[in-house]
């Protein structure tokens, strides 16, 4: 599981994102867009890669893996 300052250094990178297998397992592709402080964590913010702006949004304690991709 990455911590909140290596999701933060990630930001604007094209990135592959698995969820926990407890927080259902996806797999995402795209470009983390961002993040947002909450009250229970850091948020992630996606845009998936091939949806034409769609995003993808979870809290960082429920990713296993995150990768650079570019």
């Amino acid at each position: 599981m990455p911590t909140a300052d290596e999701v933060r250094e990630l930001t604007g990178r094209q990135v592959l994102l698995r969820l926990l297998p407890e927080a259902g397992g996806e797999t995402v592709e795209g470009r983390l867009a961002g993040t947002l402080e909450a009250a229970d964590g850091l948020v992630v913010v996606i845009e998936t890669e091939g949806s034409s702006g769609r995003r993808f949004s979870c809290n960082y304690q429920h990713i296993a893996v995150l990768e650079k991709r570019d």
